[in-house]
C-alpha cells in the first residue's frame, strides 16, 4: 500500500513504451516540482539520495529521442551531479555516464549521446532518499523507489 496517488494501492501507473514512470528515475525527477502553497520556484527538486540502483533496460532510440523535447536539460545535468554523491549505488557497471554541458545540436542522430541519455533517464533509480524543494526546503521522501509528493493540509 502507498500514500502516493497513483501508487501501488491505486493500481494506476503511467507506462510509456514499457517504462513505469512511478518509479524514481531521473526522467521522473525531471517532471516533478514542489507545489507547496506560496512556492514560486519549486523546480528542479534537489536530490538527496541515500540509495541508488542501476537497472539496465532495453535501449530504444526512438523513445529516448521522443523524451528530448520534454526534458529540462539543465535540471537533468544538476540531478546527475547530485546523485554522484550517493553513498550506496547498487549494480552500477563502472561509472555514471558523462553528458555534455549543453544538448548537442545533432542529439537526434548522435547514437553515443542517445545511449548515455537512455542510461541516465531510464536505468538509474533512486531507491531511498529525499527530494527537496529549492525554495522552501520542504522534503519529499522517496521509499522503495516511489516519491511521495503529497502535501499536508496546511501546505495546499
Amino acid at each position: 500500500s502507498s500514500d502516493l496517488a497513483g501508487g501501488p494501492s491505486s493500481g494506476t501507473f503511467v507506462a510509456c513504451s514499457g517504462f513505469v514512470l512511478a518509479q524514481m528515475r531521473l526522467l521522473t525527477h525531471n517532471l516533478l516540482q514542489c507545489n507547496k502553497k506560496g512556492v514560486k520556484n519549486g523546480f528542479p527538486l534537489i536530490i538527496q539520495a541515500a540509495a541508488m540502483k542501476y537497472e539496465e533496460s532495453p535501449y530504444d532510440k526512438d523513445f529516448t529521442n521522443a523524451m528530448i523535447p520534454k526534458l529540462q536539460y539543465d535540471a537533468l545535468l544538476k540531478a546527475l551531479s547530485e546523485i554522484r554523491t550517493c553513498p550506496k549505488f547498487e549494480g552500477l557497471p563502472g561509472s555514471l555516464p558523462e553528458l555534455p554541458p549543453a544538448l548537442p545540436d545533432n542529439a537526434a542522430d548522435n547514437e553515443d549521446f542517445l545511449k548515455k541519455l537512455h542510461v541516465v533517464l531510464f536505468d538509474l533509480h533512486m531507491v531511498e532518499g529525499k527530494l527537496v524543494c529549492p525554495e522552501s526546503g520542504r522534503e519529499f521522501p522517496v521509499q522503495d523507489s516511489i516519491p511521495n509528493m503529497l502535501l499536508n493540509d496546511d501546505e495546499v
